[in-house]
């Protein structure tokens, strides 16, 4: 997976659920490899299906988060995104996000609030000028709704 070798992945993860069907990181990983390739049905399902095996895998919740966000079904990614951050509060990119989630379900000020969670833990992140963007028309807006 580090090398974005995906169907290696996939041949290497399949056959190690071969051996323990009931191998709740293997089945995760799976269904991030599933997301990676836009198999959203298959990823879902198989993420699931690892959720249900290990349910406090904070890695499974955020892949799952991400694959809702990507089919733009932002209302299905907050549980999974909020999951996330309960299991691993100091993980930035799950607070990017949750922003972004927030930002679509029309809550700006509660968007904000990840944004700047994001650049704490982040400040020279892949995103994080982004944020910053971001953050400062989210104080403009809220500036002109006073």
């Amino acid at each position: 997976m580090d090398l974005r070798q995906w169907l290696g992945a996939e041949t290497a993860f399949q056959r190690a659920l071969e051996i323990k069907p009931d191998y709740a990181t293997a089945l995760l990983f799976l269904g991030e490899v599933y997301w990676r390739q836009q198999r959203y049905d298959e990823a879902e399902h198989t993420l699931l299906d690892g959720l249900k095996l290990d349910e406090r895998n904070w890695h499974g919740h955020f892949t799952l988060s991400r694959l809702y966000w990507d089919k733009g079904e932002a209302l299905r990614a907050g549980p999974s995104i909020g999951r996330t951050l309960q299991l691993k509060p100091d993980f930035a990119e799950a607070h990017l996000l949750a922003g972004n989630i927030l930002l679509k379900l029309g809550q700006q000020q509660r968007a904000q609030i990840e944004y700047e969670e994001y650049l704490r833990l982040a400040p020279k992140g892949e995103y994080a000028a982004e944020a910053r963007r971001l953050i400062d028309k989210l104080k403009i807006l809220s500036a002109s709704k006073k």
